[in-house]
């Protein structure tokens, strides 16, 4: 290579090694400055650890809220200390307590959560829970019809999930608008048997507009997270209720005709048309999963999760009745005379079997 032409090779990489250099400066600017006002913050409370919230997760930080509004970047460290053992150690929606290091803003604390939406974490030998989202007030479970397929089984895996998490329950139907008759007729059918159990259960377009006032006026004042299987058009509810594109939403896949995960991670957003300052509005968007793996379940008390049994199992022969073989059972009898339905009940029966290996699991594990 000619010289002229090879020192002119050199200067255009050293050029671009120095684009690339300001490009990093220029995205790492905003950040260090707000970390670094955050750091002042907590100076001037005298070097105490200070409150905050967990709103989102960003790579290796978690975006926190403080109680004056302001939003500061902080990491969890070897050292970050729990009051929530065998769970995830940082999830969004925790109160978490930071103070000021030299690297940075490091959590402290984690406070004991109110309440959880959580499942069993994936590809790991014993069982650990996986937190979701913390110290929310309902859970939103999102089903749709047509596509994906409206599925009572992960309906009740959610509803299983809130009622141990503490959580209060609601229902919506997605995409009403696109239903065939039939579509609509199980819509229908869905919303009166969850209607009759005690759960609100909202039928809405979020592509329309249909329903979303309805669900508005059921989560004002409380802090609530969306989930439900990938598709169902959980982000676009959660942006026909803001009013804006706060979340990408996606198409299904065309060869599987399911979901496809749009939503990364769990955030959580104010809602301010819907706030004030003693009763703030909060929604939290969750990933779509295809199954959803309950934690722990306890063989012995899975049968309370599915209220309608309880006026029946007060009849039942054996006390204890788990309403699966024993002679005598009410709640079985009221299933065959068709007071409960058959659905709910063979979610139950499934429910109960993953509990009771689970549970089997745990005591050769001991």
């Amino acid at each position: 290579m000619p010289q002229d032409e090879e020192q002119l090779l050199h200067e255009q990489i050293r050029g671009a090694h120095e684009d690339r250099d300001r490009t990093r400066r220029k995205l790492t600017k905003r950040p260090e400055s707000r970390e670094a006002a955050a750091g002042a913050f907590i100076s001037e409370a005298g070097g105490t650890l200070v409150t905050a919230r967990v709103i989102r997760a960003e790579g290796m930080f978690f975006v926190l809220r403080l109680n004056d509004g302001k939003e500061v970047r902080a990491k969890s460290y070897k050292g970050t200390r729990s009051a929530n053992p065998n769970s995830t150690l940082v999830a969004v929606g925790d109160d978490v307590r930071i103070a000021n290091n030299e690297g940075g803003l490091l959590i402290e604390e984690v406070s004991l959560r109110r309440t959880k939406l959580s499942r069993r974490a994936a590809g790991r030998r014993s069982a650990f829970e996986q937190v979701i989202v913390a110290n929310v007030d309902l859970l939103v479970i999102v089903a749709s019809v047509g596509e994906p397929k409206l599925r009572s089984g992960i309906i009740d895996r959610y509803i299983v999930a809130a009622l141990e998490g503490g959580l209060e329950i609601a229902i919506a139907i997605n995409k009403i608008d696109t239903a065939s008759p039939e579509e609509m007729d199980e819509a229908l059918y869905f919303r009166d048997l969850y209607r009759e159990i005690g759960y609100p259960v909202h039928l809405v377009s979020a592509s329309q507009g249909t329903g979303i006032q309805e669900l508005k006026e059921e989560i004002v004042g409380k802090t609530s997270v969306f989930a439900g299987h990938s598709g169902v058009g959980k982000s676009s509810i959660v942006n026909a209720i803001l009013g804006r594109k706060a979340m990408q939403t996606g198409v299904l896949q065309k060869k599987f005709r399911r979901g496809a995960h749009t939503t990364a991670a769990s955030a959580l957003m104010e809602v301010p048309q819907l706030s004030t300052v003693e009763n703030p509005t909060y929604i939290a968007d969750t990933p779509g999963v295809r199954e959803f793996a309950n934690f722990e379940l306890r063989p012995a008390d899975l049968k309370f999760a599915f209220v309608e049994f309880q006026k029946f199992q007060e009849r039942c022969a054996i006390t204890n009745c788990s309403h699966t073989h024993e002679p005598g059972c009410a709640v079985r009898q009221a299933v065959e005379e068709d007071k409960i339905s058959i659905g709910r009940y063979t979610n139950y029966q499934k429910l109960l079997g993953e509990a009771q290996r689970e549970e089997t699991k745990r005591i050769r594990n001991q």
